[in-house]
């Protein structure tokens, strides 16, 4: 098996030696900043929304069933014990 993994990483390193080297001219680079800085305004949009109807799904169910927000909250805790407690043992067997 690790002799694959050299073979394909030993590959794909010869594939990128025969890219082509030559820097990005100025006009190129600058669409690349102007595609990254609107994807990133796309991405911090989507982010914003999805945060705000978090906060207000938990708003309304803590003002309208606080033992239900309550018995939620116990229930990330409990499973957030659990999977950290699964990870810890996973690390230990791989030392």
């Amino acid at each position: 098996m690790r002799n694959k993994t050299e073979e394909k990483l030993i590959k794909g390193l010869q594939a990128f030696d025969r890219l082509e080297k030559s820097p990005p001219s100025r006009e190129s680079f600058n669409l690349m900043i102007t595609e990254i800085r609107q994807r990133q305004k796309k991405e911090l949009i989507i982010f914003l929304i999805a945060a705000l109807l978090i906060v207000s799904i938990t708003v309304l169910v803590l003002i309208n069933e606080p033992v239900l927000y309550a018995a939620g909250q116990l229930l990330f805790l409990v499973v957030a014990g659990i999977v950290l407690y699964v990870r810890k043992s996973r690390v230990k067997q791989h030392e």
